[in-house]
């Protein structure tokens, strides 16, 4: 039995799925499956910078747990936008990364870790130089690998089909059938390491 647990933004909160997000989906397997529990860290609107205020918060949890498992996804709150209404909240790429290898270096010491990459989003709607997002998922899943945590690909996973079935209609967030695809992969992933 594992206790899986999501550390990261809005996605790994479960923003826009009217059933709980992955996370809660997750849970419901793993209960009916007796494969353990799912615990949900996720706070909409966290940067990396918020993440790691509340990091200590999170290992002291995760070491009270049997097996735990940290299920880290991001988001895209850390990226600059063209026109930016919170530009005192991003995260420039060099601290992003920093920021990254802490929160997977020491839920790594804990337990197993799976880190989820960003997403697509609509770039045009979200005022995204698209380079620019694509640059932070590329060395986020650089700095999982490098520090020897398993990597989800989602943004590689997602394509222009895929994107309008997932993604709500804001253009930034996955909605029940993108939050069903995230939670399948992981479910794949615990049991290809079976």
């Amino acid at each position: 039995m594992i206790t899986a647990y999501s550390f990261g933004a809005s996605t790994a909160e479960g923003s826009k799925d009217t059933e709980g997000g992955f996370v809660a989906r997750l849970h419901r397997f793993l209960r009916d499956t007796d494969g353990g529990i799912a615990i949900n860290h996720g706070i909409g609107g966290d940067t990396t910078d918020m993440m790691i205020s509340r990091l200590p918060g999170v290992i002291e949890d995760m070491e009270s747990r049997t097996n735990p498992l940290a299920l880290v996804t991001l988001g895209i709150n850390d990226v600059p936008r063209l026109v930016d209404e919170k530009p005192e909240i991003r995260v420039p790429l060099d601290r992003h990364s920093g920021s990254l290898e802490k929160i997977l270096a020491a839920t790594a010491e804990i337990g197993d870790v799976i880190y989820l990459s960003q997403y697509p989003v609509d770039y045009v709607a979200r005022s995204l130089d698209p380079d620019v997002p694509r640059r932070y998922v590329s060395l986020g899943n650089e700095i999982a690998r490098g520090v020897g945590v398993d990597v989800i690909d989602i943004f590689q996973m997602i394509t222009p089909g895929m994107f309008d079935e997932f993604i709500f209609e804001d253009g930034l967030h996955f909605n029940n059938q993108g939050h069903l695809f995230i939670c399948n992969q992981i479910i794949k992933y615990l049991n290809r390491s079976d």
